[in-house]
């Protein structure tokens, strides 16, 4: 009989390790497991059935059945908390779009914006980032910008590069449709603005011109959208669509962010590259059905980011004019 008491004592001990060994786990701080609650952790799962948004902690994973229409695509938006990309949120949000929310700060952009989003990291110079962020998504609409990072990465890095892993990824999860916000300019590489910009502002419009060139060349469905100015009221002149990167202007994002956001739902904006501005001749909403007068090959001359060699005559005429007026006064 005492050797039956010692037996079960001895058999209870490696129960009485397990559990201690467990509620040492659950309460310990420095274990990487905690994102697992406790309960799930008493029982072994298989590595693919692991929901992996409950180990990311740079993503606020929600359904994004919770937030849209089953029926309507997922669209998912890169620079989603910029000045361009809120107003975005909100023209997809009206029209009852599945909304994936991109940035590179989740907590940053939950205090910025008080909409319940489906908030993911992502950031265009980190290509590990945009394969989660980007599975499952229909539609990407990018309104990243060099300018408002405020010199952390440079034009190349954000406008090129970042354009060159976005459309990678996409390739590799599907996306159906990349929308594109670039500038004026970018077409029009003999334009005295878009010289300008290139020499002052680190070829940014060179850096534009060849992103737009790297999605034009990826084989996914493109609407490249090169806007004006971005200031005024929205939703009080109409919009004017253009082609070749011949025309300049002003137009308000919020303006911008409803062009972005029809081409989305309209095939006719399919694989074509446009400048908007606001025309005050033109009625508000006469925009919408001027896609289908869109080619799909015409985008203006890709700018190189050199001084082009007009611009070199035309400073070596009015320097020689400068020189011989000098001459003429000193003769007299």
């Amino acid at each position: 009989m005492k050797f039956k008491k010692i037996y079960l004592v001895l058999a209870s001990i490696p129960y009485f390790i397990s559990v201690n060994a467990h509620q040492t786990e659950c309460f310990e701080r420095n274990v990487s497991d905690l994102s697992r609650p406790c309960v799930e952790r008493l029982k072994p799962r298989a590595l693919n059935a692991i929901d992996r948004s409950m180990i990311e902690p740079s993503s606020i994973r929600v359904s994004d059945a919770l937030l849209g229409d089953l029926n309507q695509p997922l669209v998912a938006v890169l620079g989603a908390t910029g000045r361009t990309g809120k107003h975005v949120l909100t023209e997809l949000s009206i029209r009852g779009a599945r909304i994936r929310a991109l940035s590179r700060n989740i907590e940053k952009a939950q205090s910025s914006i008080n909409e319940n989003y489906n908030w993911m990291r992502a950031d265009v110079t980190e290509p590990d980032t945009l394969m989660n962020a980007l599975e499952g998504v229909d539609i990407l609409i990018s309104v990243i910008g060099a300018e408002e990072r405020k010199g952390k990465k440079s034009p190349e890095s954000v406008s090129y590069q970042g354009s060159i892993n976005f459309v990678e990824a996409a390739k590799k999860t599907g996306v159906k449709h990349i929308i594109f916000m670039s500038s004026i300019g970018a077409g029009g590489a003999d334009n005295f603005s878009t010289v300008l910009l290139n020499l002052v502002v680190g070829k940014t419009m060179k850096w534009k011109s060849l992103g737009e060139e790297y999605i034009r060349n990826s084989g996914i469905n493109f609407t490249i959208i090169r806007p004006g100015g971005l200031r005024g009221d929205p939703g009080v002149l109409g919009i004017k669509l253009a082609q070749g990167d011949q025309i300049i202007g002003w137009i308000p994002r919020a303006d911008v962010a409803s062009v972005l956001v029809e081409s989305a739902f309209n095939e006719d904006a399919f694989d074509k590259t446009f400048e908007i501005i606001n025309d005050e001749s033109l009625e508000i909403d006469a925009w919408r059905g001027e896609f289908k007068n869109l080619k799909k090959s015409t985008y203006g001359k890709i700018a190189t980011g050199d001084i082009p060699l007009n611009y070199w005559l035309t400073m070596l005429l009015i320097l020689g004019l400068v020189v011989f007026l000098i001459r003429r006064r000193k003769s007299h």
